[in-house]
């Protein structure tokens, strides 16, 4: 293709470093003149602002100062008149002496005890205290320093602080400021006025305010401007500072003064008598007696942007330069700071697509484009690790119920003891479960009144069941109210629940979950969990744990149903055993004997008559020690149906006894019990056989006969031979057949 002679032109085709070059080229042009007349003009202006603001946050502040230590001044000597001992001891002493009589006040102990209130070195507001009388004479005075001082018995009646005192009074004011010109500089000194509870005053207290915090506060801190703040009183009196800052305009009486004694406040340029321009603010002192001023030349501010210009547009030009070299060396390999970025973004991405989410980002910490691609790469990998790691909880955390769960069902299918049953399902519960640190099961009485505390875990637990712990149904706690509306309660905050009830033994408890445990349609107990944590239960574990109180349920009803059958099956057993003893003991009876044995051999006695009988007691084979013959006694017990009715006794030698001779004289002793009882049972079935055949002949002999007398002497005779006994008598009394038949008529007539 022809490309036309202005082809270079066209940049479309350009590589992108190139573009950037051009572009940042022209911008850098375009912007650098316009850019250095602005910024000149709005450093002066903002210099003038910034200036603006510092003369009036500084001088407010420096005049808060002022107008604080004069006013706390005030209150600290009026509060000191108003002090009950204080203003006593000083009335007490001015009444006696106008009236010229005795007293134990004394001038030096009115002293002392203000010196004590205001002149503390550390803290004190005063350099100076004295306190005049109405003629004004000084009563007492102290200061901090012998030169400070007031001469006690001097008149003040000339002075200012005593026709400031005056003309409080006249005002109606109890307290007034004053400034005072002494050895050639000026100090301020607060008078407060002292009245009889008549309105009428009787003294004056002076104290002379400490300069040098006054000079402190008037000071300030100058951070870049010479600001120069001073005090006028209505006198025309000047305190100024006694440090200046360099380039600071000399304080001079101005119309910003006038304006702040005029009780104005304010902020404005004005030409002092020198000639020189200056923002000034102002503001009155203490209700116009002193007027704050705090004055700034309008060319120290000019110097100071100007200056502040001066240093940036230097800068500026630095930077231009700088970025221009920059640009032309960074473009160089602005490619190659594009390229491996994009390159490691993918290769990270390729990475997490085969599940591996910590393959380094670098670029993730960048600024630019390519940084906030990275981060944002970054941020959602994490939100998919999250996911990912928030579903493999979950799903350990369910495949932890199921597991929960199914070794539940296991034990309770397997396990018949019911309390080992429910220590093993709190003990499963609190290991399983992270957030369960306490688990205990209640069963209700058979009144079903009370939920008893059956089983709980830790020590806490061992010592509810020491103590019988249980609860009332219906009471105010979870588990009562648990039974009685059949519902699960829970306590998600313990702090808000209203059922609620704190446990001393376990006083970590933020939540609680009761559930009852239903068989069929009755609740038979309550399974009672708590957590350290504030909503500890949420929905899919509540779920799992109502699934665990109904394995619970059937586990218990299993177990009671195992226990009652094992309970009928012994009860069985010990009926058959007593049986078994009854007919035996028929049999001996029937016998006419008490024993019944034989022997081969020697007859046992001493050792082998005790183990006979420890035989027959525990029925259980007893083995004795050895005898002097190198024998062995054994005494093995014979049982039928569960009952011991007798032993068998052998001496073996004692070289060739093992288990093996023991077993087989086991199983002797059972087939000689089988032999036995069959022999009984032979026996008994012979004599019932010949009863029954004496009966029927007797019968038959009787019913052969049609007169009663005859009937009752035949009854006589076989009845006799039959048990073979030589007395037999048989009498019929009317008497008696007359009362019944009286009973059976008054029977019928009822």
């Amino acid at each position: 293709m022809k490309r036309g002679p202005f082809a270079f032109l066209n940049l479309s085709h350009a590589p992108i470093w190139l573009k950037i070059a051009l572009l940042v080229g022209a911008s850098l042009l375009a912007f650098a003149v316009p850019a250095f007349l602005t910024v000149r003009a709005a450093t002066l202006e903002s210099g003038y602002q910034t200036a603006e603001r510092y003369v009036q946050i500084s001088s407010n502040q420096r005049a808060v100062n002022i107008r604080e230590l004069i006013e706390n001044g005030q209150t600290l000597l009026q509060t000191t008149l108003e002090d009950n001992s204080i203003r006593q001891e000083i009335l007490v002493y001015l009444v006696s002496l106008m009236q010229d009589l005795p007293t134990s006040v004394t001038p030096d102990q009115i002293g002392d005890r203000l010196a004590q209130r205001l002149l503390d070195p550390a803290t004190t507001q005063f350099t100076s205290l004295r306190f005049l009388d109405a003629n004004g004479q000084v009563i007492t005075a102290r200061g901090l320093t012998t030169a400070d001082t007031a001469v006690v018995g001097a008149n003040e009646v000339g002075t200012a602080a005593f026709r400031a005192g005056i003309a409080s009074v006249v005002a109606g004011s109890n307290l007034s400021v004053v400034v005072v010109e002494e050895n050639g500089s000026q100090v301020i000194e607060v008078v407060a006025v002292l009245e009889r509870r008549s309105g009428e005053w009787i003294g004056l207290l002076v104290g002379r305010l400490n300069m040098t915090i006054l000079q402190s506060a008037l000071t300030g801190l100058n951070l870049d401007y010479p600001l120069i703040s001073y005090l006028v009183s209505d006198r025309s009196q000047l305190i100024v500072p006694v440090t200046q800052p360099d380039g600071a305009v000399v304080p001079s009486l101005s119309a910003a003064a006038a304006s702040a004694l005029s009780g104005e406040t304010g902020m404005q340029q004005y030409r002092l008598e020198s000639g020189e321009t200056v923002l000034g603010y102002y503001t009155p002192i203490t209700g116009g007696r002193l007027g704050f001023v705090s004055e700034l030349s309008l060319a120290a501010i000019e110097a100071q942007s100007i200056a502040y210009f001066t240093a940036r547009a230097f800068s500026l030009v630095v930077a231009f330069v700088a970025l221009g070299a920059l640009v032309l060396a960074l473009l160089g390999t602005l490619n190659h700071q594009l390229a491996p970025p994009l390159l490691r973004l993918r290769r990270a991405t390729q990475a997490m697509g085969k599940g591996d989410f910590t393959h380094a980002v670098p670029d993730s910490t960048r600024g630019d484009e390519i940084g906030s691609l990275a981060s944002s790469f970054v941020l959602m990998r994490d939100q998919v690790q999250t996911l990912v790691g928030e579903l493999q909880t979950r799903l350990e955390a369910r495949a932890r119920d199921i597991d929960t769960t199914q070794e539940i069902s296991r034990f309770t299918a397997t396990q018949r003891d019911l309390q080992s049953l429910l220590d093993r399902i709190c003990a499963l519960l609190t290991e399983r479960f992270p957030n369960i640190y306490h688990a205990q099961v209640f069963l209700l009485d058979s009144e079903n009144e009370m939920a008893i505390l059956q089983a709980s875990t830790g020590d806490a637990g061992q010592e509810l069941l020491k103590r019988g712990h249980r609860l009332a149904v219906g009471s105010i706690s979870l588990v009562g109210q648990a039974v009685q509306q059949r519902v699960m309660m829970i306590a998600r905050d313990t702090a808000d629940s209203d059922l609620w009830r704190p446990n001393p033994l376990l006083p970590e408890t933020r939540a609680e979950l009761a559930l009852p445990l239903f068989f069929r349609d009755l609740v038979i107990g309550v399974l009672d969990v708590q957590s350290k944590q504030r909503d500890a239960f949420l929905g899919e574990q509540v779920s799992v744990l109502q699934t665990i109180a109904n394995q619970i349920a059937v586990g218990i009803q299993t177990a009671r149903l195992y226990e009652q059958s094992v309970r009928r099956l012994e009860e069985i057993e010990e009926a058959n055993r007593m049986a078994t003893a009854r007919v035996w003991q028929d049999y001996m009876r029937a016998q006419r004997v008490t024993t019944m044995h034989a022997s081969a051999g020697h007859e046992p006695e001493g050792e082998d008559v005790t183990l006979r009988r420890a035989a027959l007691t525990t029925g259980k084979p007893i083995v004795g020690a050895a005898t002097p013959h190198q024998t062995l006694p054994i005494a093995i017990p014979i049982s039928v149906g569960g009952q011991t009715i007798g032993a068998v006794e052998w001496e073996v030698p004692a070289q060739d006894f093992d288990e093996n001779v023991l077993d087989m004289a086991q199983e002797l002793a059972k087939r000689l019990a089988i032999s036995l009882e069959n022999a009984r049972l032979f026996q008994e079935s012979r004599r019932a056989a010949e009863r029954e055949r004496m009966v029927n002949n007797i019968a038959s002999r009787l019913t052969a006969q049609t007169n009663v007398q005859e009937i009752l002497q035949t009854a006589v005779r076989e009845v006799g031979q039959a048990l073979r006994t030589p007395q037999v008598s048989i009498r019929l009394h009317g008497a008696a057949l007359e009362r019944v038949a009286q009973e059976n008529g008054n029977g019928h007539n009822e």
